[in-house]
């Protein structure tokens, strides 16, 4: 197409276009028409933040825990009161009580006869009272064990004490036990006296209840000649251990107050044997006492006498120790 064909073509053209009466409002109505669109747009999409924000807000204040109040604060010059503590549990308590020694008696065989025979024993009391000590000596009695083995008690097992009073020079004694046997009585009857002796105190009898009876009246010991053994060793006790030199202390009622003591090794080999005099001879009793000088080791100490008819050992007593 030439330039000539090309201009004639436009013209043409041009005659065809349709223009309103106002063609320039047509052409800002179509702009206007376009803004408010995209304004529309815009303000959707700050709506839909808005809306997530306001949830995020309304969910944070749902999550969160209410701020405690402050406490007031005490006036000027006072002291806050400290936060309550709980109180501790109380701590049982023990009921004190205090170490003795008493004298107990037990059983042993001498001649082919039930003898007594006597040890110092260590207790526990609530309170050092008579009646305290004798119902700890009684309840050693009853029960044992003795720490020599050669002695025993004549008591079955599960017999014990009940109550043990003191009042007008007689201890009543409440047992919860078999009937004894005589033996067993006057086992009893010698250990409540010699505990009351020990604290100086003299008892004109026992008062012994069993099961809830009475049992003869008032009791009262029985001939020391034919109740208790006629030779022991009173001191070192059964199972100690000594320092040299070691005292030896002998009790009896003997013949001319003659008695030996004898020591033996752990071999069994005698070491010495000698004579010992007691303080008062049959039949009375005496006391001696014999210092011994022992090399460390386990040793028997023996106290026996000799018999007047025929010159065998009778009346023996021993005790195993240790020297240091």
């Amino acid at each position: 197409m030439n330039p000539e064909q090309l201009r004639e073509a436009l013209e043409a053209r041009a005659g065809q276009v349709q223009f309103g009466p106002d063609p320039l409002n047509a052409i800002r109505t179509r702009i206007d028409r376009r803004a408010r669109r995209r304004l529309r747009i815009r303000l959707a999409s700050v709506g839909g933040a808005v809306v997530a924000t306001v949830a995020a807000v309304v969910v944070g204040v749902v999550s969160c825990q209410p701020v405690p109040r402050p406490q007031p604060l005490p006036p000027i010059g006072t002291t806050a009161p400290s936060p309550a503590v709980p109180s501790p549990r109380p701590t049982p308590t023990v009921a004190p009580t205090v170490g003795v020694t008493v004298p107990v008696y037990w059983v042993g065989q001498q001649a082919g006869r039930s003898v007594l025979y006597r040890e110092y024993r260590a207790a526990a009391v609530p309170a050092d009272t008579l009646d305290a000590r004798i119902a700890a000596a009684v309840g050693l009695a009853l029960s044992g064990p003795p720490l020599d083995p050669d002695y025993a008690t004549p008591w079955p097992a599960g017999a014990t004490v009940r109550n043990v009073t003191v009042d007008n020079g007689v201890s009543t004694v409440d047992l919860i036990a078999p009937a004894p046997a005589p033996i067993a009585v006057q086992q009893l009857v010698w250990t409540v006296t010699a505990v009351a002796a020990d604290r100086q105190t003299t008892l004109s009898g026992v008062r012994l209840s069993v099961n809830g009876v009475p049992q003869c009246g008032v009791l009262t010991r029985a001939d020391a000649s034919t109740t208790q053994a006629a030779l022991w060793l009173v001191s070192p006790q059964q199972g100690v251990t000594v320092h040299s030199p070691v005292t030896v202390t002998l009790d009896g009622s003997v013949f001319e107050a003659a008695a030996r003591l004898r020591v033996r090794d752990a071999t069994g080999k005698v070491v010495s044997d000698q004579p010992v005099q007691l303080s008062i001879g049959a039949p009375q009793r005496g006391q001696a006492s014999v210092t011994l000088t022992l090399a460390p080791g386990r040793y028997t100490i023996e106290a026996y006498s000799v018999s007047a008819r025929d010159g065998t050992e009778i009346n023996l007593d021993g005790h195993d120790i240790t020297v240091e």
